[in-house]
């Protein structure tokens, strides 16, 4: 198994550890794995799953450290 994806994988099993009432697809979704396309309209949001297939393992990767660290920063607020 590639370095990042224990990376992943380890980032994933905390964060649902800490949120066992979270559902798998929540925390994909919270930690920022997946994502729905963007919108240049406000009013008419887009929920369109964004195709993440060509994101390299690293952008995951700071996704995910990213989004976990506004949940901290939320928690602490």
């Amino acid at each position: 198994m590639k370095k990042e994806h224990r990376i992943i994988l380890d980032l994933l099993e905390e964060h649902l550890e800490k949120n066992p009432s979270q559902r798998f697809g929540q925390a994909l979704f919270n930690l920022g794995v997946n994502q729905f396309q963007e919108t240049t309209d406000p009013r008419n949001p887009n929920y369109n799953l964004r195709d993440i297939y060509n994101d390299a393992d690293l952008h995951i990767m700071e996704r995910i450290k990213n989004r976990l660290g506004l949940i901290e920063a939320q928690k602490n607020n």
